[in-house]
């Protein structure tokens, strides 16, 4: 039979343990970013070009976006929440929407600099949007 002192100091001991094992445990970081840029690839000429996350009402737009420019809006660093956005353009006079989308995590998080998100009209009908560092 174990003494009760014995049973007290390994009870303790396993719990201290687990304490130590669980703050082991790597924290998992939220992801920053503090611009989004429109960049067009295409070789043609886009007009009032949105960014839309319809959750937060936040937005970001552009009125002319000529063929291989970009455009770009910077603003303190913010939490990527994950919530789904809407891209819009028009195109000689005829409006595209696009979405909901949701834009993909790189597959390393910096803590040491926030990301940018690059939505890239490679043509008329082909975007991508994706963080970079």
């Amino acid at each position: 039979m174990l003494n009760p002192v014995r049973f007290r100091f390994i009870y303790v001991l396993m719990i201290l343990a687990f304490i130590v094992s669980c703050s082991a445990l790597p924290v998992k970081k939220p992801l920053m970013f503090n611009e989004v840029i429109f960049s067009n690839a295409s070789d043609t000429q886009l007009e009032n070009v949105r960014v839309e996350v319809k959750k937060t009402t936040a937005y970001f737009s552009c009125s002319i976006l000529v063929k291989h420019g970009i455009c770009s809006t910077s603003f303190p660093p913010k939490v990527y929440q994950g919530n789904s956005i809407y891209i819009s353009w028009k195109i000689e006079g005829k409006e595209k929407v696009v979405g909901p989308l949701h834009i993909q995590l790189p597959p390393i998080i910096r803590e040491d600099t926030p990301a940018r998100v690059v939505i890239r009209f490679n043509s008329e009908n082909n975007i991508s949007a994706k963080f970079v560092y």
